[in-house]
């Protein structure tokens, strides 16, 4: 998907060739287009390649302009383009003469909100820093999210992962529609690089389409890995059928429509509605090899690849060249469009793509910054994409932040960012986005896409921007409820009706005048709205507010559902009455939410009364819920809890929307499935409009109940084992039969919680559902056991590259320990790890130190902490007590420059083993650089992470123990992370070994105390000293000043060309002569 263009072919390509072109030629120079008449002039068609032609005699034309197919390569050009009188194919005056395309148009409304997609690239969560698990997706700002991508095995033409990982993440992927039943997840197969000429899949596709035994074995395949996996449709991105440069074959063409048909009919048969799409290039080039007329009768809609119309490749087409020129250029989408209007393809199949990234250049010359300068190179690499010539959104907006220039190109449509002396990069906002969704809706599209979801920041503020503009903004809106909760949330009916199937009318319970609970707001007069509600979960309601001067509010415990002038007794004169009932299950989504402004003179002339902290507008109306006294000035607002409890909401027969029959005689109605939030007559000559949504959710909402019964089956058993851990390794040993029962969860339902309480945690699914989920969490479990939401999410804020779901497994498998444990290193953060630039132990800058515990993670000095496996802290305790044996130590520098100092002890007995096939133990010491801490050069470590082993790695000469896998047998145990950013500064903290007694710790948590204690052994048992970095029987590393850090007692390592050393003990048992062998990466997510 996120696949280069290397060329924009504008269709009036061949024109400026045509100028730029000599064409002249002779028999022994021939032309570089076309056959070489006997005048010694080029061209095309008869007169140059009939009988006067001397050399190149066989070209063609491009189409056939009138003169025949014999000196023509086509009849017609493709995508129904204008064939020129010299032959070629283009879309400008030239050659179409004065004719043109119509394009759709819609004078207003919202088409492309219909669909909002996203994808989700896999690889996010392989990034050094700003990574993506799934559970960090605003899911409440997409209606469909796609994973990228599955590749398909170019033997078996079964779907495969494109990545080992992916597997693990499938589920995780489509479980998001747990916390927003709306959302369907699809599985997208293909993308760029699996059409790369030097990949085995390069030619899959092809090899694929023109082959009906490959297809039916695909079909099967995807089928199986669709149900599996819970994916709802699949999104089919070939890049690109037919080109020769993208691995294409000529028969492609005919193929591929095929190929689609029979893929929908293959999916039709299960049964199941799953939904199918492709994407589709924005250039003629590639996009002339489709047969988008036969496709559209077969797919569900388009993904425009709208983005990536430039970039660093345009540097060597000659058609462009090296100038500088935005990847989502709005001038040129249109011309792509053009495209398709020229085919007549239904623009509701259409879904326009949006990038949440930017192309970014270095100039020439950087006095020259506007589009039409030139560019020498890419722009650099970001610190997390490392993608030369890329940012994504988060990148851009930290570049930003430090200073940079933001220019609006209004001809684009984008945002333009320069900085640095020499960088240059566009990229869409707010502003920009509003310019593409405009365009959108102007021209009916169907939707947008985005990519990539993954690229947003850790807020997800591009995905909020573009929100807001389709109506899906995370903060105005909830999920739907799912059918089967209906008829669970009280609603008003409509006017002179009973209520819906399934409600029954509240009770009143004021006075004399019992009965049924009913407004006459908005009704004709005689007629009522019942307040319906189920019967379990019935409310009794009265009128409060007494005329003639009312001022009707509800009491503790109650709701107001609705206002009148009168309710059932006398009209108020100044104020009005509230329908107040009392607040249960069924209503509570009721009081998130309360109109904002008191009439007669309720805001300003023209504008809209605010909204207390915590709330935001939903809508807003002249009466208020529609039985109020009126506003003379200003708008009463409708303000609600974020995410607010109703969704899909409008007005309808209102002052601007269609009228009913009779133009002005509004009638009020809701459309099926909504009910009537409030009413206004403004607008209409008779009657009254009404602000109608989806009911809303309850805690009796389907997946809300779901989440509930999860959660409480743990509670009642809230102990795990090592066997049933979802991202740990599955213990083989007997040892597991003498451990506690575990939580009452099917492994299924365990991720499923997992997944939820993650989501929760980050508090970016924006659903409303998921709020009350988050309550009943922090209720039901965070009370009793002292962990809420809150510390699940600090805790992750300090180790972002650690998978989420992990760390709140080990969390929750921490019991009632797991809240202090998050809290401990916050009441001492600064203790333990310090900046490298402080002189003294009593300086303190107040920054978090982490101490995640995997392994079993806790400090406590007891094998049986954690559900019988060891912890760190009683393996720390084993070692500092000399009950492990030293193996030993050696630098690795990973591939992604890091530097790790690597020591391994032999296990000596089953209670410091996790399966019976551990042997040994292996801390991993980050490092950085060596700084003068009282006269000692100590090392400046910013985290340690360990893990078990259980065999040598032989992948060379100098094996080592084999960590390559982060979760199952070699699952870190992230112990301490001093830093989370990606660059280091003066206020960067480490934790130097050695540099604080442990007296200093007495009065502290137990981590500190335990972590501080391992780091004096360390140093004390040279293991960490200078000489293990570079003695010359060790480390052999040279150190270097950095003359830019403002830390100038620090020194920083110089490898040279090597990439780990031999290994070595503190006596020197083995020589550290360095090596070249990079063993392994590193998988120590930090």
């Amino acid at each position: 998907m996120n696949g280069v263009l290397f060329v924009w072919l504008c269709l009036t390509s061949w024109l400026p060739l045509a100028t730029a072109q000599d064409y002249t030629c002779s028999a022994t120079k021939p032309c570089a287009i076309g056959c070489c008449s006997n005048t010694g002039v080029c061209g095309l068609g008869p007169d140059f390649c009939g009988d006067t032609c001397i050399s190149n005699c066989d070209s063609k034309s491009e189409c056939n302009p009138g003169w025949g197919m014999e000196w023509s390569q086509a009849d017609k050009c493709p995508l129904s383009v204008c064939c020129s009188k010299f032959g070629f194919c283009g879309t400008t005056e030239e050659f179409c003469g004065n004719k043109t395309v119509q394009s759709p148009q819609c004078s207003s409304g919202s088409s492309s909100s219909k669909k909002t997609i996203g994808y989700y690239e896999a690889w996010s969560v392989t990034r050094s820093c700003d990574r993506m698990y799934p559970e960090s997706l605003p899911i409440g700002s997409y209606t469909h999210l796609n994973f990228a991508f599955a590749f398909i095995d170019p033997s078996s033409f079964k779907v495969a992962p494109m990545n080992a990982g992916d597997e693990a993440l499938y589920k995780r992927f489509t479980g998001l529609k747990s916390l927003y039943p709306d959302l369907e997840t699809w599985i997208s197969i293909g993308g760029w690089s699996m059409n790369d000429p030097d990949q085995p899949t390069a030619t899959t596709f092809s090899d694929l389409a023109g082959s009906a035994d490959a297809q039916a074995k695909f079909f099967a395949s995807l089928i199986s890995f669709m149900e599996t996996y819970g994916f709802d449709g699949v999104d089919i991105d070939w890049e690109y059928p037919v080109a020769e440069e993208r691995s294409g074959k000529p028969a492609d063409y005919q193929n591929y429509p095929a190929f689609l048909r029979n893929l929908r009919n293959a999916l039709s048969s299960t049964g199941h509605k799953y939904g199918l799409s492709i994407t589709i290039p924005s250039s003629y080039w590639y996009l002339q090899h489709f047969d988008i007329v036969e496709i559209e009768k077969t797919i569900d809609w388009f993904n425009v690849m709208s983005y990536d119309l430039h970039g660093t490749w345009d540097s060597s087409n000659r058609f462009t060249g090296p100038y500088l020129k935005s990847h989502t250029n709005l001038t040129e989408i249109d011309q792509a469009l053009q495209l398709l209007w020229r085919n007549d393809i239904n623009p509701d199949h259409v879904v326009l793509g949006l990038g949440f990234y930017g192309r970014s250049f270095t100039l020439t010359d950087p006095a020259c910054s506007k589009p039409g300068c030139t560019f020498s190179s890419g722009g650099n690499a970001g610190p997390c994409t490392a993608a030369v010539g890329t940012l994504s959104y988060a990148e851009i907006e930290k570049v930003i932040a430090g200073g940079a220039k933001v220019e609006l190109d209004t001809d684009a449509a984008v945002k333009i960012v320069t900085w640095g002396g020499n960088q240059w990069v566009s990229y869409d906002d707010s502003e920009t986005l509003k310019l593409k969704l405009d365009y959108s809706n102007k021209h009916c599209l169907g939707g947008t896409m985005v990519w990539a979801a993954s690229t947003d920041d850790a807020q997800g503020s591009a995905a909020a921007a573009l929100s807001k503009l389709t109506g899906r903004s995370i903060i105005s809106l909830a999920a739907t409820s799912s059918s089967a909760d209906q008829v669970q949330s009280c609603r008003l009916g409509e006017c002179g009706k009973q209520c819906p199937s399934g409600l029954k009318p509240a009770q009143r319970s004021d006075g004399k005048n019992k009965g049924n609970t009913g407004t006459n707001t908005g009704c004709p007069s005689g007629q009522s709205r019942l307040y319906c509600c189920p019967p379990d979960n019935m409310p009794t309601c009265q009128w409060r507010g007494g005329a003639p001067f009312c001022n009707g509010k509800c009491h503790d415990g109650e709701v107001e559902v609705s206002s009148s002038l009168s309710g059932t007794g006398s009209e108020c004169w100044t104020g009005h009455k509230v329908l107040c009932c009392t607040q249960n299950a069924a209503n509570a989504a009721v009081a998130e939410c309360k109109w904002s402004g008191s009439a007669p003179f309720c805001a300003a002339p023209f504008s809209k009364a605010g909204c207390p902290t915590g709330r935001d507008r939903l809508t807003y109306s002249n009466y208020g819920a529609g039985g109020e006294e009126p506003c003379i000035t200003g708008y009463k607002s409708f303000c609600c809890d974020q995410p607010p409890p109703y969704e899909d909401c409008d007005w309808y027969y209102h002052g601007g929307k269609i009228l009913g029959q009779i133009p002005f005689q509004c009638t009020g109605e809701c459309p099926a499935g909504k009910a009537s939030i409030a009413t206004d007559p403004s607008g209409c000559l008779s009657g009254y409009g009404s602000f109608c949504c989806s009911s809303p959710a309850t805690t009796n909402d389907p997946l809300v109940a779901a989440f509930t019964t999860r959660l409480e089956k743990f509670i009642k058993n809230p102990v795990c084992k090592a066997s049933d851990r979802q991202y740990t390794k599955r213990d083989d040993g007997d040892r597991t039969v003498t451990l506690a029962k575990r939580h009452d969860l099917a492994a299924s339902d365990w991720s499923g919680l997992l997944l939820q309480i993650s989501a929760l945690a980050i508090g970016r699914a924006g659903t409303y559902q998921s709020s009350l989920m988050a309550a009943e969490f922090n209720t039901t479990y965070g009370e009793p056991f002292g962990l809420s939401l809150d510390q699940i999410h600090r805790s992750f804020d300090d180790a972002p590259l650690v998978d989420t779901n992990s760390r709140t497994e080990s969390l929750m498998c921490m019991g009632r320990n797991a809240g202090n444990e998050v809290d401990d290193y916050e009441r001492s953060r600064s203790s333990v790890c310090r900046r490298g630039i402080d002189a003294s132990l009593s300086e303190s800058n107040g920054t978090k130190l982490l101490l995640n515990r995997n392994i079993g993670e806790s400090e406590e000095s007891q094998s049986s902490a954690q559900f019988g496996l060891p912890t760190w802290g009683y393996i720390v305790d084993g070692i500092v007590n000399g009950h492990m044996t030293l193996v030993y130590e050696q630098l690795i520098r990973t591939n992604a420059g890091e530097n790790i100092l690597e020591i391994v002890w032999e296990v000596p007995d089953d209670s410091y083993r996790e399966t019976a096939a551990d042997r040994w133990v292996a801390f991993h010491f980050h490092f950085e650089h060596l700084a003068n801490r009282g006269g000692v050069n100590r090392a400046g470590i910013y985290a340690i992470v360990a893990f078990h082993a259980q065999q040598y790695a032989n992948s060379n000469r100098f094996s080592r123990v084999d960590g390559n896998e982060h979760q199952g047998d070699n699952r870190r145990a992230h112990i301490l992370q001093c830093n989370t950013g990606s660059e280091a500064n003066e206020n960067t903290i480490y934790w130097y070994p050695g540099d604080l007694p442990n007296s200093a710790t007495n009065n502290l948590p137990v981590w500190a105390q335990v972590v501080t204690r391992f780091g004096n052994y360390l140093f004390d048992e040279d293991l960490i000293t200078e000489e293990t970095f570079t003695g010359a029987q060790r480390g052999q590393l040279t150190t270097v000043a950095d003359d830019s850090d403002p830390c100038s007692s620090r020194r920083y390592f110089d490898w040279g060309e090597y990439r780990q050393s031999r290994q070595f003990t503190p006596n020197g048992n083995a020589q550290g002569q360095p090596s070249t062998e990079d063993s392994q990466n590193d998988n120590d997510e930090v």
